[in-house]
């Protein structure tokens, strides 16, 4: 050991030990905001990091702690009935964050079109998620499996908002409908 090392007193984290407490502290969060955000990623659609600004935006505007807002913003897009009903204060600040947050205007890349089978595929599995996360909202590794899809879902349609990626998804099937694959010419025998 040089003097150096003999000076330092206690034991040092490894550089291991310092990546690993991030993560720990960003997955750590109440129960109940855990169950608004799989609400409202249910819902709104969107995905967890629109749902935390969704859920933030609110209790800014109440001068309240996100933590405070959550049971209340869970409670109201369930339908459930709290112990202490949300107020029609809470109730207009969370849809307003709602509606901020569908109205934030994105820039569209030229997505390559995606084979309708592909993507009839993916909407699939998100439409899937999207139930299980509304049935199970405090489930974390649903979460992250919705947030997956959701990235997906933007990527393919190269959209930056869920909202807008599902929209564009809904009318390249419905298109596709329409016009159908092109029938292959059967030889008259």
């Amino acid at each position: 050991m040089s003097s150096s090392d003999s000076s330092r007193s206690g034991p040092t984290p490894s550089s291991d030990d310092r990546q690993d407490r991030p993560a720990v502290a960003r997955t750590v969060e109440s129960a109940g905001v855990g169950r608004a955000l799989g609400v409202l990623m249910a819902l709104v659609p969107c995905d967890s990091r629109t749902a935390r600004r969704i859920l933030t935006d609110a209790a800014t505007t109440l001068d309240v702690t996100v933590e405070e807002i959550a049971g209340a913003a869970a409670a109201l897009l369930r339908g459930d009935t709290p112990p202490q009903p949300p107020t029609a204060v809470v109730e207009s600040a969370v849809r307003v964050a709602i509606d901020r947050s569908l109205t934030v205007a994105g820039t569209t890349s030229s997505p390559l079109l995606p084979n309708p089978r592909v993507l009839r595929e993916h909407l699939a599995r998100f439409r899937d998620l999207r139930r299980h996360t509304f049935s199970a909202p405090d489930d974390p590794a649903l979460r992250a499996c919705y947030d997956d899809a959701a990235y997906t879902l933007c990527v393919l349609l190269g959209r930056r908002h869920l909202h807008q990626a599902l929209t564009a998804a809904e009318q390249l099937i419905a298109a596709h409908r329409l016009t159908g694959p092109r029938p292959t010419a059967v030889p008259q025998a």
